[in-house]
């Protein structure tokens, strides 16, 4: 299996702040050496809609500035000092909170390759102030300590559970749980919303947590024996298909790319298959997570498949393509299969599932 692509996993990166429980007003006192004068930055980001908006600045004078702003409950933001775009992320309470910075040991990026910028994050931070910033930093420190790379999941989670029993109204631990779902979409969804369960309080309030009980809700969407919501998307000539076209047939949807080496080694496999049942009442739908149609083109020249083909569309900028995210496909290939009336049957990035599955149809 294959991620989407490598922007995705880059605007993943962010350089996050968290703040109080309802409309609260805060003060970051702060002091980086290495900078005399700039501009601090303090964002808000939605790791959901990965979208950032301001929420103050202060000017850094002598290498130290005083930044106040108001944010609504406890929530990540990032800090900025500029120029430069040295970064990094510290997690408030509200009231007054302090950081102390050094520009020596910043780890340092470059992604104007990509239409972004380039700058630091920096690694030598103190805050004081903040007791959600000090379990934050607990939970960073016990994942440095894991050297099993396998074991990082684990260890994650053997951080994240224990916390949440005691501190259940913490927003620290719900942001804890979005960054570990960020990377680990398919946890069981019982196990998901078992541990939402047990927030409350500003937890439960957060923007986190909102996003996660979104991720829920989306995921039981495509639960088999629901009905898969319609979309219509472009033909290589860019007329139009609609999904509910097919109804009366068997319908696999196909996530791909041209890119994707996995993806392209299953289509002679497919293609035996759709000889197969083609004439019994099977389609398949060929979704291309390609945003360049002259890759994807090329691509079906090359492997000359035989069914329906459309190109997923990017209608947000830099987010994941519309109807993968909608399907909850993070990684491709994956396939969904529909029945005659248009209901989920088979959700999986395994082809073996599908072929049981239309051997018992069949």
């Amino acid at each position: 299996m294959m991620k989407h692509n490598f922007l995705s996993v880059i605007l993943l990166i962010a350089l996050p702040i968290v703040v109080n429980a309802q409309n609260t007003d805060f003060t970051l006192n702060g002091q980086i050496k290495g900078i005399r004068g700039g501009v601090v930055e303090i964002n808000r980001y939605d790791s959901k809609t990965r979208t950032s908006s301001p929420v103050t600045t202060a000017k850094l004078i002598n290498g130290k500035f005083v930044a106040k702003g108001k944010v609504n409950g406890p929530q990540m933001l990032g800090l900025v000092v500029k120029p430069g775009n040295w970064g990094t992320q510290v997690f408030i309470d509200g009231g007054n909170a302090f950081v102390q910075m050094d520009t020596i040991g910043s780890e340092h990026y470059d992604y104007t390759a990509y239409g972004m910028d380039k700058g630091a994050r920096l690694k030598a931070v103190k805050v004081s102030g903040s007791a959600g910033h000090a379990d934050y930093m607990q939970y960073e420190k016990a994942i440095s300590a894991e050297k099993n790379r396998s074991k990082i999941n684990e260890t994650q989670l053997g951080f994240i559970k224990p916390y949440i029993n005691q501190k259940p109204s913490s927003v620290a631990g719900v942001y804890m749980l979005s960054q570990h779902y960020m990377f680990n979409s398919q946890m069981p969804l019982t196990e998901l919303e078992g541990m939402l369960a047990k927030f409350k309080g500003a937890a439960a309030q957060s923007l986190y947590y909102g996003n996660l009980q979104q991720e829920v809700a989306e995921r039981k969407a495509i639960l088999p024996g629901n009905l898969a919501e319609d979309f219509t998307l472009l033909k290589p000539d860019s007329t139009e298909f609609t999904l509910s076209s097919t109804r009366g047939k068997y319908v696999m949807l196909d996530f791909w790319a041209s890119w994707c080496k996995p993806c392209r080694e299953a289509i002679p496999h497919w293609k035996e298959v759709y000889a197969r049942y083609k004439d019994k009442g099977f389609e398949i739908v060929g979704i291309t997570n390609d945003n360049r149609w002259n890759l994807w083109k090329k691509a079906m020249e090359e492997e000359k498949m035989d069914w329906i083909q459309v190109a997923d569309d990017f209608p947000v900028k830099n987010m994941p393509a519309r109807i993968a995210s909608r399907f909850k496909s993070p990684t491709i290939p994956q396939y969904v299969l529909l029945d005659k009336e248009g209901r989920i049957l088979v959700v999986t990035n395994h082809k073996e599932d599908i072929d049981r599955k239309l051997n018992e149809l069949f």
